[in-house]
């Protein structure tokens, strides 16, 4: 069951708009997101966001990936994106996926976003496990990721090559019955 928007404390996570391009750009193209994300490229032109902008919602129709905006409730300010990406329905699992902007950060905001995503894939879409994968100098996504309940399955090595470098990889999962037992445990 797709769904277009959550509403959580502070944010407003909703499909993508035309008129969110700007916004995104901004925030894409700032100086601390590329070094450590694996698959945000370096040099994001305006282009590049348009095709972006498309396949988000072909990937939407095909059910491969769900990628919202995620907007501040109090200002309705654009300050990032979170989704559910690499949809394997045969296996019943995905990878969550998520930036915020750089001024916005140590704020819980990627983490409030990336709970919506995973109550929506558990309880919504039926999924028995989501991952997450960051690069291992990204200390604070993997940060992100343990607040989930997600724990660590282990390290690729050397396993992106960016910039003429080969990096390592941390790969986190949080299991169905995991989460339903964290959610209750807050509720």
């Amino acid at each position: 069951m797709y769904k277009s928007e959550f509403l959580t404390q502070r944010l407003i996570i909703r499909e993508y708009v035309k008129d969110d391009i700007r916004d995104f750009l901004r925030v894409i193209r700032q100086p601390e997101i590329y070094p450590t994300t694996y698959g945000i490229p370096r040099d994001y032109s305006l282009l590049r966001a348009k095709w972006w902008m498309r396949v988000i919602k072909q990937n939407r129709r095909e059910g491969s990936a769900f990628e919202y905006a995620v907007i501040l409730r109090d200002s309705g300010e654009y300050i990032g994106n979170v989704g559910l990406i690499n949809i394997d329905s045969n296996h019943a699992h995905c990878d969550i996926s998520y930036y915020i902007d750089s001024s916005k950060t140590s704020c819980g905001y990627a983490t409030e976003a990336s709970m919506a995503m995973l109550d929506y894939g558990f309880y919504d879409l039926g999924f028995h496990k989501i991952n997450g994968v960051c690069m291992s100098i990204n200390a604070a996504s993997r940060r992100v990721m343990e607040k989930l309940g997600m724990k660590y399955e282990g390290t690729l090595r050397q396993d992106l090559y960016k910039d003429g470098i080969f990096y390592d990889l941390d790969r986190l999962s949080i299991l169905k019955d995991e989460y339903y037992t964290i959610r209750k445990v807050e509720n």
